[in-house]
């Protein structure tokens, strides 16, 4: 098996113990050695050794059907991983072997392949029109033309569970931030294919998401997605590069926004609640404190914990693909969980991820249980108030008025100098490299698992894949342009701007501090005389000039600092 991926460190760490076994809830549910963990380790260790001689004795050591449907039958949850004595990355070593296997043309399963085939046509798994995206936005919470936040909502967000990011918006909106979305270029982040082994698409995707991000100038993305969290967080930065926004999962962001007393818990919530961690949220990020934090301070809740909670906290059933092809099994990890959380003597199961609130909700269903399933948000909604919103006096230049027909998506920035609408907390570190996994998605027709054929398959060299090539050619749109460098240098030293401002059209624009900034493109002496009657400071360079943008970044960035002196003493007039 020349072919096989470098993973004989993690097959040569394995001790055979069995330590894995009793926390696989795939295990739990198809009952066969070679679905553990420890029996997937023991299959590619033969797979690794095999040589002439196994022809010769007419040993077959193949990739044969039996054993690929064992790796799928996954959630990628990692709770093997922490129980795991020899401590192996075991859920990077099992993505490693799915991409291995879409590479060699025996992966991924069915339904995995249409995901990825909606993926690429639609820019999300469950082949809705990139048109509707922005749909799920509440029509009471306002869009800012100059966003603190960028709100990522996700596909099952945008076209399934539209209520979990509706309720989070509204519920930032009533700490009085100021957020926008990316709409119809908020892509898939890719998560559901990266789980199930196919790259492919992650670096068009990243781009997309990174290059409009970076456009909006946002201090903070937030989302309510589990998967999407990890995925944007770390995942992004191993295919094109991180966002410029801090990451911030909402719980986090509503912790510090609770913390910083601009979101008062006004009502109480009388219930005996139990919290449920997402493997993607807190096995693989590490993110256990916030979500318990902000159950803590409202009143009227009572708080208990599941025997099995935390880092050791039982999967839903829902991640690595599990859910999409084997469905029925999912839903049944699912009623297990359900099943722990009645122990408790809890009325609501609190989770926050949309894919644990759907599946958590069917395995509740199948059972007939009483017990009711929220996302942190719903409850959130319940215990705040909307407030009158705080009026942007931040003044529009007379030279470089918004458009009102310009679409809200595509409305850019943030001013360096307009505060945080949260505390400075430390987001996740984005380079933090993670060894676990999170997620999967739940596609939009679930399908059966097809019946296994006993034939061997053979495993051939990595297959081209004329699709996903053009896909990524065709969609070319990274900019890496002279006047880019400068602008993704600037943002670097902290400085937000925008692009084609206003009447105007500034290329790079510092609206707060009034700095136009001009690389090699002509500026009519109207335009020019009305920033100047304006205050705006005009800074021109030359393209060939620019080599990484620092340079131009560091005059900018006294610019920026001597025109808003300069605006404070006229204002002070």
């Amino acid at each position: 098996m020349t072919n096989m991926p470098r993973i004989q460190k993690a097959l040569t760490a394995c001790l055979q113990c069995g330590y894995c076994i009793s926390v696989c809830e795939a295990h739990n549910q198809t009952p066969w050695e070679s679905v553990t963990p420890r029996g997937k380790i023991y299959y590619l260790n033969q797979l690794s050794a095999a040589d002439a001689l196994d022809g010769v004795l007419k040993r077959e050591v193949s990739l044969n059907p039996y054993f690929i449907d064992a790796m799928y039958k996954c959630t990628g949850c990692g709770n093997c991983e922490v129980v795991c004595h020899a401590q192996i990355p075991l859920v990077e070593l099992w993505e490693e072997c799915r991409k291995w296997f879409v590479e060699s043309g025996v992966g991924p399963m069915p339904a995995h392949k249409g995901m990825a085939t909606k993926v690429a046509e639609c820019h999300n798994p469950y082949g809705e029109s990139d048109k509707n995206r922005g749909d799920w936005w509440p029509a009471d919470v306002p869009k800012s033309d100059t966003p603190d936040v960028i709100f990522f909502a996700g596909c099952t967000g945008s076209y399934r569970q539209q209520g979990i990011p509706q309720n989070g918006a509204r519920v930032l909106a009533r700490a009085g931030v100021k957020m926008n979305i990316l709409g119809k270029d908020e892509w898939c982040c890719s998560s559901p294919l990266l789980r199930t082994g196919n790259d492919k698409f992650s670096l068009a995707c990243a781009e997309k998401v990174v290059e409009k991000a970076d456009g909006m100038g946002a201090k903070d993305m937030v989302m309510t997605c589990a998967g999407c969290f990890k995925t944007v967080s770390t995942d992004f930065g191993k295919y094109y590069a991180k966002v410029g926004q801090n990451v911030y999962h909402f719980a986090q962001y509503v912790e510090n926004l609770i913390s910083a007393r601009k979101l008062p818990l006004n009502h109480e919530f009388k219930a005996k609640v139990t919290y449920h961690d997402p493997c993607h949220l807190g096995r693989h990020m590490g993110v256990f404190d916030a979500p318990r934090n902000v159950l803590k301070k409202i009143k009227g809740i009572e708080l208990i914990e599941m025997e099995r909670n935390r880092e050791n906290s039982r999967c839903c059933g829902a991640g690595g693909g599990y859910k999409s092809q084997y469905n029925d099994f999912a839903v049944n990890v699912a009623a297990e969980r359900v099943r722990d959380a009645e122990e408790t003597g809890a009325e609501i199961i609190v989770t926050c991820c949309p894919f644990c609130v759907t599946n958590l909700s069917q395995g509740a269903k199948k059972i007939n249980s009483k017990i009711k399933v929220m996302d942190l948000s719903d409850i959130l909604l319940k215990v705040t108030e909307p407030i009158t919103p705080v009026e942007d006096k931040t003044e529009t230049p007379k030279a470089a008025r918004i458009e009102a027909a310009k679409p809200a998506a595509e409305a850019e920035p943030i001013s360096e100098a307009i505060p945080l609408s949260a505390p400075a907390v430390p987001a996740v570190k984005q380079e933090a490299a993670i060894a676990v996994r999170p997620e999967a998605k739940i596609s939009a027709v679930i399908q059966e698992p097809e019946k296994i054929k006993v034939t061997s398959v053979v495993v051939e060299d990595t297959t081209k894949n004329d699709e996903v090539e053009d896909y990524i050619d065709d969609d070319a749109f990274t900019d890496n342009s002279p006047e880019a460098l400068v602008r993704r240098a600037s943002w670097n030293k902290g400085l937000r701007c925008r692009r084609d401002y206003g009447n105007c059209c500034v290329p790079v624009a510092f609206v707060k501090s009034k700095v136009a900034v001009y690389v090699s493109k002509s500026l009519s002496k109207e335009n020019e005389a009305a920033l100047k009657d304006d205050g705006w400071a005009i800074l021109r360079f030359d393209e060939n000039e620019i080599t990484d943008g620092e340079d131009q970044a560091a005059e900018i960035r006294i610019a920026v600092k001597d025109n808003l002196k300069a605006l404070k003493k006229k204002k002070r007039r």
